[in-house]
């Protein structure tokens, strides 16, 4: 019988519950629905977790040292690339297949190292500022910065995981591997478990990063912090409204980034996998209502995907673990 939206244990017969490892187990078939929070390696209490941080954040604003001395197009090219992390199957596409940013997108994004006086002379602290100012970017995207720029750890963190679970791993040739001694993304070959919908190499997390939502968000800051009566009279104003005030007021943004790190001790990561919402239940029900027999514009795996999303939200308790230091298991 056919294994209906499997992980990638269940693929290959790894009897493990995912409560007893500390990646999250991914899907072949479609994202997990969560995202890597960058706060949480920044507030913990492993050094491991501190220095990756630092490693994102170094990388991130050489962007902008790039973009200040005259290297737009280099920077641009450089947070292209890292705008997208199909390896690790994060988000919400339903295909394990995201989209990067657009050149305009990059340039706003590059603006801010110029148009904000802060960011222009210290850089940033924490890369998820950057959704206060800038439209269409949000927890996935911020999620697949931090993996772009961290993907060497997460690999070596993989073989580690499979060498103890026994999972199987090939040859195999990854891109976009950041090199933070060169400041370029380059081609590796390393043996990674495969997704065997593909062919694609997977790239595991530990589960202790994950979140649904980041803590400092653009939706926690409107709904908490955002003087919206000084942006518009009716206390209504539009996100884009928001975020060009804020360009203009770096001193708000300022005081809720502060205030988000003086609570950093109520920053959790999230369980995998909660009981499915009545709503979603609802929707899953009346979309496979209106399926037509057969296999006829692929209804058949519309079906199974919408049957199956009650299983894959079944409550499976978590743990917050530190992983200790992975050996290094590769050339260079």
């Amino acid at each position: 019988m056919a294994i209906v939206r499997p992980r990638l244990t269940d693929y290959y017969g790894v009897l493990v519950a995912q409560a007893n490892v500390d990646f999250a187990i991914p899907f072949l078939d479609e994202d997990l629905p969560l995202a890597v929070d960058p706060f949480l390696l920044w507030k913990s209490p492993s050094q491991q977790d501190n220095a990756l941080h630092l490693t994102v954040i170094n990388a991130f604003n050489h962007l902008g040292s790039l973009a200040k001395a005259g290297k737009g197009d280099e920077a641009a090219r450089l947070l292209i690339t890292a705008s997208e992390c199909d390896e690790v199957g994060l988000g919400l596409s339903h295909e394990r297949k995201g989209k990067r940013i657009g050149r305009r997108t990059a340039d706003e994004i590059l603006s801010l190292f110029r148009d904000i006086p802060h960011y222009s002379q210290n850089g940033f602290l924490h890369v998820e500022e950057i959704q206060l100012f800038v439209d269409q970017i949000g927890r996935d995207r911020i999620c697949d910065l931090t993996c772009s720029f961290i993907k060497s750890f997460l690999i070596d963190f993989t073989i580690d995981q499979c060498k103890t679970y026994g999972i199987p791993i090939e040859d195999s040739e990854i891109r976009s591997v950041y090199n933070d001694k060169s400041n370029k993304f380059v081609t590796e070959k390393v043996a990674l478990p495969i997704n065997p919908e593909g062919r694609q190499p997977i790239v595991f997390v530990p589960k202790r990063w994950l979140r649904r939502a980041p803590w400092l968000s653009f939706d926690n800051y409107y709904s908490d912090y955002c003087p919206i009566e000084k942006i518009d009279p009716t206390k209504s104003p539009s996100r884009v409204r928001v975020l060009n005030f804020n360009r203009h007021n770096y001193d708000v943004v300022r005081d809720y980034v502060a205030a988000k790190e003086l609570c950093k001790d109520d920053c959790k990561n999230d369980p995998l996998f909660s009981q499915i919402p009545v709503t979603s239940a609802k929707a899953a029900i009346k979309a496979i209502r209106e399926l037509s027999t057969g296999i006829t514009d692929a209804n058949d795996k519309k079906y199974e995907r919408e049957a199956s999303r009650s299983w894959r939200h079944c409550s499976i308790p978590n743990s917050i673990s530190l992983q200790p230091r992975v050996a290094r298991t590769r050339a260079y």
